[in-house]
């Protein structure tokens, strides 16, 4: 698991690991309502923030410990030539409390995150390699079709789950429905409500023990449809993952580990740079 947000043992957006698994559209397929301007090349500077209350637990009879983290810094989006855009979070400050079992801090952590980018995004939402960072796929999601006010459309989302060597794949769906029009800082924009549902988990037999791995949440996104940018999106996710493989044989390998956390995301636009 170590390829968590931001490199990000912190931060736990991804605590079963990142991989963009959004489908791609073919390069023959029309463009919609939906798509990024990369006409020209410029840079958008977006707010970040991100908070996150976590529990984790690893072992049936130990105590759950809690901490409380933020993250503060940008979110740039650098369109490049060749109709391409790179994503990067810099400047990222984060603050980890750890709590004792009676609710009182025990520890404060402070740290910067190195910046964390990926690169050629293509207009509409899509990454060239099909490897990009699931936190970008989930902030920036674009649908893969025109919407009418009350349409929606599936974007799919997996999350790569490791257990001891073995790579599964939580799978699921964010749904992404056109609500109308709502001016967010200044700028008319198309409101999209998201509804995450990662929770599908196919364990293979072999494997014996009990696994979870979802995320779900709710998010509204804001993107100007005349001007072809994001202005915003507020997203609220919980995630769920579990490992229970031990047996009464103390010869078999075995381990429990349980880990919750609740992350809320805020992303404004700040400036272009052209």
């Amino acid at each position: 698991m170590n390829k968590i947000l931001l490199g990000l043992s912190i931060l736990i957006l991804a605590s079963c690991g990142s991989d963009n698994s959004k489908s791609t559209k073919t390069e023959n397929s029309n463009e919609t309502q939906f798509q990024w301007d990369f006409s020209k090349q410029r840079k958008f500077i977006y707010s970040f923030s991100q908070t996150v209350n976590g529990e984790n637990k690893m072992g049936k009879d130990r105590p759950a410990e809690k901490t409380y983290m933020t993250g503060i810094g940008h979110l740039n989006v650098r369109v490049k030539e060749n109709n391409l855009a790179d994503l990067s979070l810099t400047g990222i400050e984060m603050q980890i409390i750890i709590f004792n079992e009676d609710g009182t801090p025990r520890d404060t952590m402070t740290q910067k995150a190195p910046a964390n980018v990926v690169q050629d995004m293509k207009p509409d939402g899509s990454f060239s390699d099909g490897n990009a960072d699931i936190l970008f796929d989930m902030l920036f999601p674009l649908p893969n079709k025109d919407l009418e006010k009350g349409d929606s459309d599936e974007i799919p989302m997996k999350m790569p789950f490791n257990v001891n060597g073995s790579r599964l794949y939580s799978k699921g769906q964010n749904t992404l429905t056109f609500k109308g029009f709502k001016e967010i800082e200044g700028r008319n924009c198309a409101v999209l409500k998201g509804i995450i549902n990662v929770s599908k988990l196919d364990v293979p037999e072999e494997l014996k023990g009990d696994y979870e791995c979802s995320s779900t949440g709710n998010a509204t996104y804001y993107f100007d449809l005349e001007n072809g940018y994001y202005v915003g999106a507020d997203i609220q996710m919980v995630m769920d993952v579990m490992v229970d493989s031990e047996t009464e044989n103390e010869e078999d390998f075995g381990m429990f580990m349980k880990m919750k956390s609740d992350n809320v995301f805020k992303i404004r636009l700040e400036k272009i740079e052209e």
